[in-house]
């Protein structure tokens, strides 16, 4: 370390003490807070002040002196220092001058000292009038709070965190390298500045200014996470403390200032919020934020009296393009989807993406007047209704999708109003979109909830029915061009103890939807077989037809399950057709053929019903061992009026001919029907009311086999 420079102080004091008499010389050297020892030339010791005698004892005694005072050439070294050898130098210099060194002072006299203490020797020639030499004063300096000030100077220098001291005006008088290095300011432009006009120049705070000000003089600290703004291209985060010193007197001394770079921090906290709130796939909100802003919306129209609402979109035949074509497909179309409706909305509102195909807007802030909002809404869902109607082009297809929508306008009025509850409202009307037809906007009413209840309980009875107690088996008769019937479609009815007859139209889809069609199903196939066994083993030669819904079909066990059913019931599987959709052919295509295929191997003749109305392709016609057709009922009300619904029964049946296919026509009702379709094709069968509505087995043995 580099000593200081002779002083101006030491100059004075060697100046008083040539001008007093010995007595006022010790109360002069007594009052030097320094450690001083005046020598003659011959190294004995003329005065020997408090500092010194505090440390080594009252001494007069040359040889006694240089014994007591203990020094070191290291700190941590065992080589004593020859104060006396070093001083008898000084005076043999050539010039007589100053000399200085600095040694490790240990343990010595009656009172013990710190353990190694450093100290800064310097020797003062003392000069009479012919400049002949008349003493030596030796000046011992404690220099720990030097060399610990230091050792906090290179601390602070060698740490990542950005640091500060201050003096009392506030003015930044140590800087660290790191925090040179955050602000991009230098030591010299920081000395000029105070701590204030730093965080002025550079910090953006969280909290406003006079908080800060406020917790430092109140508490004497501040900490807090702020933003450092070192250059219009060097932005970062950061955590900054200040602390405040103040003497016993309560003055303040220092200012002290850290500031920790937690940027890698707030970006780790970015993404786990991104993860946590954001929709992976399309980067929108997801359920988490939408639930949270629609609790937000709540609190915030209570104060401002103006209504808010919800669109819930769902696209129409999504599932089935998405199993078709796979999921990386279906993503992509998400993605499109996803970015017009951000385009639509725009600032206007928040768009989320619930699950899978659902997607969400929350539209905030509407208007006071029920009848402004409510229009406002409903032309903002029309337009995005209208703009998701289209053809999305993906991986060279072209694909087409639409949307049903469902709206939920909510006021400040309403009670209970919660995020669950008003998604669930308008969760309901968008799959009354769907009921509907799909690929259009509807308005939540409250009538929805009591259908909604309805399904509920409908549900839960089906949860807990009796199969055999509740349910029974009608069928409705086939009938050749002679009027004989040569075959009967089983059709289900279901009698509840409470809700009454439940017709299949309202049962089945929740059946379906909850799979309960699946156990339901199964007993529908049992009780048939049995039916059709008996019928045919008394020589009456009746097929009999089951729907199997794409839900049991689709059952991974379920040809082993029909299986076990011709086992335990000793039916012939010629004697049993039965009836799939056209949509079990589009979830797995490869494997429903599969199926299909072993059916038709075991003996089962298969039919497609409502042939027309689902599947756009006929491909799997060529590929299908199929039986059957069933010419949909929507296609025979309105003829032979509707010249349309003429030509799609004229080219259904000129197929059947061509692939030399059994056709079945169902719903015919009046006798115009049916001389139409028998002049059509003399071959076909003819079920519907002008024959006989659905009736029991017994009722149908009755009237169609023993008469």
């Amino acid at each position: 370390m580099d000593a200081p420079k002779h002083s101006t102080e030491i100059t004075k004091l060697i100046a008083k003490l040539h001008q007093a008499h010995s007595f006022q010389r010790q109360q002069i050297a007594d009052s030097f807070q320094q450690g001083l020892i005046l020598f003659t030339p011959q190294l004995s010791p003329r005065l020997v002040n408090a500092k010194v005698r505090y440390v080594i004892g009252e001494t007069t005694d040359t040889d006694t002196l240089f014994s007591q005072l203990k020094l070191y050439t290291q700190k941590r070294s065992n080589t004593e220092f020859d104060l006396k050898e070093w001083l008898q130098e000084c005076i043999n210099s050539p010039k007589l001058k100053l000399q200085e060194t600095m040694v490790w002072l240990k343990d010595c006299g009656e009172v013990a000292v710190h353990a190694t203490t450093p100290i800064q020797l310097q020797a003062f020639p003392i000069l009479n009038a012919d400049q002949s030499l008349e003493s030596i004063l030796l000046h011992l300096k404690d220099l720990t709070l030097e060399i610990q000030a230091e050792a906090q100077q290179r601390l602070m220098n060698a740490s990542y965190a950005g640091q500060f001291i201050t003096n009392a005006q506030g003015l930044i008088t140590q800087p660290n390298y790191a925090f040179s290095a955050y602000t991009g300011l230098k030591p010299e432009i920081l000395e000029t500045m105070t701590y204030v006009d730093w965080l002025k120049k550079q910090v953006t705070l969280k909290v406003p200014f006079g908080t800060v000000m406020e917790s430092l003089l109140e508490e004497g600290s501040w900490s807090g996470e702020v933003q450092i703004t070192a250059s219009t291209e060097a932005q970062f985060y950061a955590v900054l403390s200040l602390s405040m010193l103040m003497d016993e007197n309560r003055n303040i001394e220092h200012f002290i200032g850290v500031l920790q770079d937690i940027t890698d921090i707030h970006e780790a906290r970015s993404k786990i919020e991104q993860l946590a709130y954001f929709d992976k796939l399309t980067g929108l909100a997801n359920r988490s934020l939408l639930q949270n802003q629609i609790e937000a919306a709540i609190e915030e129209i209570t104060v401002s009296q103006s209504h808010a609402a919800l669109l819930l979109i769902d696209l129409d035949g999504f599932k089935i393009l998405n199993d078709t074509l796979g999921h990386m497909i279906g993503d992509q179309l998400l993605i499109l989807v996803a970015q017009k409706l951000q385009a639509v909305v725009g600032s206007e509102g928040l768009v989320a993406r619930l699950d899978g195909d659902e997607f969400a807007i929350l539209l905030k802030e509407l208007s006071q007047d029920h009848y402004e909002a409510l229009q406002n809404t409903l032309a903002l869902a029309h337009r995005i209704q209208e703009d998701l109607d289209d053809r999305y082009e993906i991986s060279n297809r072209s694909l087409h999708c639409s949307a049903s929508i469902g709206v939920h306008l909510f006021a400040p009025t309403l009670e209970d109003n919660q995020s669950d509850q008003l998604i669930g409202f308008a969760n309901l009307a968008m799959h009354e979109a769907k009921n509907l037809g799909g690929n259009q906007v509807h308005l939540f009413e409250n009538n929805l909830c009591a259908v909604a209840k309805q399904r509920l309980e409908m549900l839960q009875a089906l949860n807990h029915s009796e199969l055999d107690d509740e349910f029974q088996l009608y069928f409705q008769a086939q009938i050749d061009q002679n009027g004989k019937a040569v075959a009967a479609e089983t059709l289900l009815r279901w009698f509840h103890p409470s809700l009454g007859f439940v017709p299949p139209c309202d049962f089945i889809p929740v059946a379906e939807e909850g799979r309960q069609i699946i156990k339901i199903g199964l007993w529908v196939m049992h009780k048939a077989f049995l039916q059709a066994k008996a019928w045919n083993d008394n020589q009456h030669n009746i097929r009999v037809s089951i729907n199997i819904s794409p839900i049991q079909f689709h059952e991974q066990s379920f040809v082993e399950l029909v299986i076990g059913l011709v086992k335990f019931t000793q039916v012939n599987p010629s004697h049993i057709t039965l009836e799939l959709t056209e949509g079990v052919l589009i979830r797995n295509t490869s494997l429903a053929l599969q199926k299909i295929q072993h059916l038709v191997s075991l003996g089962f003749h298969v039919s497609i019903d409502d042939f027309g109305t689902g599947y756009s392709s006929l491909s799997y016609l060529q590929r299908l061992p199929l039986h059957e057709l069933k010419i949909d009922q929507s296609f025979i009300r309105h003829i032979p009026e509707n010249p349309d619904d003429v030509a799609i029964v004229q080219s259904i049946l000129k197929l059947a001919q061509t692939k030399n296919l059994s056709v079945v026509a169902e719903g015919v009702e009046t006798q115009d029907q049916a001389d139409f379709l028998r002049e059509q094709s003399s071959e076909l069968l003819i079920q519907g009311y002008l024959f006989s509505k659905p009736v029991p087995a017994g009722v149908f043995e009755e009237r169609f086999i023993q008469s």
